[in-house]
């Protein structure tokens, strides 16, 4: 497994440092994945959780851009509902 990019989690259980968001190249079934997963770091070491996903490599280029539309939906939504609050 390669690592390339770790965070720690936000999100609900996994806060506070329970959790990782991992982002790796592994090798699985004669291939090779993009693998993005959750890491329980409340067990001695890091280890992986059943929560997260495999792409191949096409489905991980074709992620990156829908990515950016995703990201700018969401700023949307949030400028959106921040100027609803401030009203």
């Amino acid at each position: 497994m390669s690592e390339i990019w770790r965070t720690p989690s936000l999100e609900g259980k996994w806060k506070d440092g329970k959790g990782h968001v991992v982002l790796s190249v592994v090798p699985y079934y004669h291939r090779m994945w993009v693998d993005m997963r959750l890491h329980n770091m409340v067990r001695e070491g890091t280890s992986h959780t059943r929560h997260g996903f495999r792409l191949t490599i096409d489905q991980a280029e074709q992620l990156i851009g829908q990515l950016s539309v995703a990201i700018d939906a969401a700023k949307e939504q949030e400028e959106i509902n921040d100027r609803i609050k401030d009203d």
